[in-house]
């Protein structure tokens, strides 16, 4: 064998693995004379990459290496290559470089992956001189020198010693050629793993490279260091992305480096930018040294955004619309702007023309449009659609929803769905009557772009029916969503006298505007094959809404849900029981789910693609949530609730006095309180308490299979 590869397997490259190896039998060098030796560092593998990889285990000059390291000693090749699956190789990549080797008896030889260069580089400087970039370059290095005594960090194979050899190699004397004829392209993505791993790599290099300051490359080879870190500190994901332990270990890594240099020597290296951030961490001022970065992040944008306008003033310092170009594009201006205009018109003439055409056809028949979110089919609105189109197949009902959403076989089987701002969505808005919604039809419903839909239709929908069927049992004051002033709805569904007074008290609407019927998705609540399973399902919170992933993580809110999920009682207890968790936040928060994960073989995190929230409702024992509205659907169900309300100072919802959160299960507001009541209610083999039952007969009207008839008879005699 010429030459042995060491290949990490990892979870940020396995998705490359088939293309790789199809790219290694490829090689002129030929196949039979490579040997892979790949570390399997994965965490996870879908059930294709696994046979995959066990595919390449049974090559005869393929070895996989789940544990332990590499004896480089026992490796077939003369000359070892370290690869990353992400990267990308032509046909003649080993030949070339073993060939250029063997004729020049190199220590090394680099391929290229930076800009082009003249010519091929044997010299240390002028290497480093290409940067980070070109000292990390892909190399083919002699077996004999891996197995001297100065290489021994080698035992472990890894990430950050492979990074550490790719700078120690130019900080001894050896032979070696920079190459130009040999190209690569490494493909990654630029996220906040790749940070992460990036700072962890330096770090370890810079403290292996201690030991050979007394080498005349060091303080190059430290600059570059340095100039690489800035640069990953430099930016959003670091700052915003990163906890303050992760980015400490950058920061560590700086006060290192800045042992070495002086302020001219940084101000030389295009670093002078960084003076008092420098400073800032030399005294241990870590977070304002990161709020210093952001600052100057800003600084230099609006700086450039300035500068730009600037030298366009100059060049432009006279009026813009008494100039010669504006002037002589006046005329094109106009006729953009008639065309765009006479568009529109004819736009909404055909539609408004075809719509009657549509009516006729129908037969001038009632026509309702009902939605809720646009890519979701699992509230009020789907299941009054559902109801409709199996008791009222002759209503002419249609359901909204994205053609993209996870929802849509859902819908799709009873036929009569449109997409969300397609050309029929526009169409049968003005054909419609009634808008029907969960939410209300203008919030989730309307066509995109809605202003420029309002605009050229606000006349004929100015007259439809817009029916609220609810989210769920109002127990907040929602004034700011659902007021009257606001969205003046036509008709708003209630479950009950008491729900029916919160509407009236602080949504503005009269009593003939609220019909006590009971909620549609109630109707599914019945006939229930309840497992004996734990559901958490926490709202969302305003002030954490448009935060950064680095803010969210130092929320009270992660941390009591974090906590809660690790919590040494509640594991032990799930375990012992064999209690299967589901765990489901606010699909506004889903974005920060990744941050809960871990482990564990009892507990499963669900988010909108993966679950339907009204069967995890009606197959879960116990509730655990907070202010949601999802806790009367469980008392409907006559099943205990736990509402953790760690931080109602921070509740983005007011209370009511018609109906409170104790009415509807109980309260812990802390987590000591919590996990007692979850380890009690367990005890009780999920038994509801007599008290709360009594609760659920008084806040609930009706508790039959009959809301939506009754939703539909009410939206008849609504619409008549």
């Amino acid at each position: 064998m010429k030459v042995s590869i060491v290949a990490l397997l990892q979870d940020n490259n396995i998705a490359n693995f088939s293309t790789a190896m199809e790219l290694f039998k490829k090689q002129h060098i030929g196949y039979e004379n490579l040997e892979l030796i790949i570390m399997d560092q994965t965490t996870t593998k879908t059930e294709i990459e696994t046979i995959e990889v066990a595919k390449a285990a049974q090559e005869e000059n393929v070895r996989i290496v789940r544990e332990g390291t590499v004896d480089f000693a026992a490796l077939k090749g003369s000359y070892v290559n370290f690869f990353d699956f992400n990267y990308e190789i032509g046909n003649g990549f080993y030949n070339t470089l073993y060939d250029l080797c063997e004729k020049e008896q190199l220590d090394f030889a680099s391929a290229n992956m930076t800009a082009d260069i003249d010519k091929d580089l044997s010299n240390s400087a002028h290497v480093v001189e290409l940067g980070f970039d070109g000292i990390v370059s892909m190399k083919l290095i002699k077996k004999d020198l891996l197995l001297q005594k100065g290489f021994s960090f080698l035992n472990d194979v890894n990430a950050k010693t492979i990074e550490f050899l790719q700078f120690k190699l130019y900080l001894v004397p050896l032979k070696f050629k920079y190459t130009n004829r040999v190209r690569y392209h490494h493909y990654f993505d630029f996220n906040e793993e790749y940070i992460k791993d990036s700072v962890k790599n330096v770090s370890y290099t810079i403290k292996q490279s201690l030991e050979l300051n007394n080498q005349d490359m060091y303080k190059d080879i430290s600059m570059i260091e340095l100039q690489h870190l800035m640069y990953l500190i430099d930016k959003n994901t670091f700052t915003n992305n990163l906890m303050e332990e992760e980015q400490s270990i950058a920061y560590g890594a700086v006060r290192e480096l800045l042992k070495i240099f002086n302020s001219e020597e940084l101000k030389a290296n295009d670093l002078g930018g960084y003076l008092p951030f420098f400073n800032l961490l030399k005294k241990e001022l870590d977070e304002e040294a990161t709020h210093y970065i952001k600052l100057l992040r800003s600084k230099r944008h609006w700086y450039q955004q300035s500068n730009k306008y600037e030298q366009y003033f100059e060049k432009n310092p006279h009026s813009l619309e008494d100039s010669l170009s504006w002037k002589v594009t006046r005329p094109l201006r106009k006729a953009k702007k008639m065309s765009r205009s006479v568009k529109s018109l004819f736009h909404k003439i055909f539609l408004i023309m075809l719509a009657s055409i549509v009516k006729l056809f129908l037969f001038n028949k009632k026509v309702w449009l009902v939605g809720e979110r646009e890519d979701q089919a699992e509230d009020n609105g789907y299941f009054f659609f559902k109801h409709c189109r199996e008791n009222h197949p002759n209503q002419k009902v249609y359901y909204v929803i994205n053609e993209d959403s996870p929802h849509l076989h859902k819908v799709e089987k009873y036929g009569n769905v449109i997409y969300h701002s397609s050309f029929k969505h526009r169409l049968y808005m003005l054909v419609a009557d009634t808008y029907i919604s969960a939410w209300t039809f203008e919030e989730c419903s309307y066509p995109r772009a809605k202003k420029e839909f309002i605009k050229l239709f606000g006349k004929q929908i100015a007259n439809k029916k817009n029916i609220c069927l609810q989210h769920g049992v109002i127990i907040h004051n929602i004034s700011p969503y659902l007021h009257k002033e606001r969205y003046n709805q036509d008709l708003i569904i209630s479950s009950s006298e008491y729900e029916k007074k919160i509407i009236q008290n602080t949504l503005g609407y009269s009593d003939e505007q609220v019909a006590v019927t009971g909620l549609a998705r109630f109707d599914n609540l019945h006939n229930l094959s309840v497992k004996k399973q734990i559901l958490i399902m926490p709202t969302w919170r305003r002030h954490l809404f448009k935060i950064n992933k680095h803010s969210f993580l130092k929320s009270e809110y992660f941390k009591a849900y974090n906590n809660l999920i690790r919590n040494k009682e509640f594991l032990e207890a799930i375990e012992k029981h064999n209690i299967p968790v589901k765990f489901y936040i606010h699909s506004q928060m889903q974005k920060f789910m990744d941050n809960f994960v871990f482990e564990h073989p009892n507990i499963e995190f669900l988010v909108k693609s993966t679950a339907t929230v009204s069967e995890l409702l009606k197959e879960s024992a116990l509730l655990v949530t907070d202010y949601s509205s999802v806790s009367s659907d469980f008392l409907y169900m006559n099943k205990p609730v736990i509402m953790y309300q760690f931080d109602p100072h921070n509740n983005h919802h007011a209370p009511v006095k018609e109906i409170e959160y104790r009415d509807l299960g109980m309260i812990a507001s802390n987590e000591d309180q919590l996990i007692s009541n979850v380890l009690k209610t367990i005890d009780q083999e999920f038994k509801t308490n007599k008290h709360y039952i009594k609760n659920s007969k008084r806040i609930f009207k009706y508790k039959d299979q009959h809301n939506c008839e009754r939703i539909y008879n009410v939206i008849l005699e609504k619409t008549s």
